[in-house]
């Protein structure tokens, strides 16, 4: 998924009233312009505000969003997600930080920086293969600079599991996870020599299974 960026800036905060939503405390109402967060789990993002519209991606536990505006009877939230696309959401999963801190289990603010950091190891991989004539791979040294940014994220990842308080079995299972981004950051890292050919391979086969069951666990 190539992220693209957009700024625009939102003059109008207007707020809106006679609005219900399962995400917002009784009494708050939400407001254009305000940032809110996804509180569910790889919620469908939509064009239009419609579930007989396919959904085009699924976004994040804790992801945040500005509010454009609220269609269908107080339904759908219609908002600008962080790459700059405006698109349609559930009003049931959309709320205020609260709401997100409300829902969080221990082990979510764990999970969600290593959700980040894959985002980031992807958009990576895909830069190596150029959209257009005027886009350009990164350079070996820019691959291994950025390489070398995520790995020390994760390390200070581990870092933070190893002094949480957090259950044995849940520190390990986050740390496969660690260990398995990791694989991918070294994949890239050995491109040109190998890595671009693994990569893929254990991506589908040993990295999404184990992401999404670690995920439905402790995200």
């Amino acid at each position: 998924m190539k992220t693209i960026v957009l700024w625009i800036l939102l003059t109008v905060t207007v707020l809106l009233t006679g609005l219900t939503a399962e995400a917002f405390p009784k009494g708050e109402n939400p407001v254009v312009g305000q940032t809110y967060y996804i509180t569910g789990r790889n919620v469908w993002i939509r064009d239009e505000p419609n579930t007989n519209i396919e959904a085009i991606a699924s976004y994040r536990f804790g992801e945040p969003v500005t509010l454009l505006g609220v269609e269908g009877n107080g339904q759908w939230a219609h908002v600008r997600l962080c790459n700059g696309w405006d698109r349609y959401v559930h009003m049931d999963y959309v709320g205020p930080m609260s709401a997100v801190k409300a829902k969080q289990k221990s082990t979510s603010e764990f999970m969600i920086t290593l959700d980040r950091i894959y985002d980031d190891v992807e958009r990576l991989m895909e830069s190596m293969y150029p959209n257009g004539p005027n886009d350009k791979a990164p350079s070996p040294s820019q691959r291994a600079a950025s390489c070398k940014a995520l790995t020390q994220r994760l390390n200070d990842v581990n870092i933070n599991l190893a002094n949480s308080s957090l259950a044995a079995n849940a520190k390990n299972e986050i740390r496969n996870m660690i260990q398995r981004v990791g694989n991918l950051v070294k994949y890239l890292e050995t491109w040109d020599k190998g890595g671009e050919d693994k990569y893929t391979p254990y991506f589908l086969d040993e990295f999404m299974p184990e992401y999404d069951r670690i995920g439905d666990l402790y995200r």
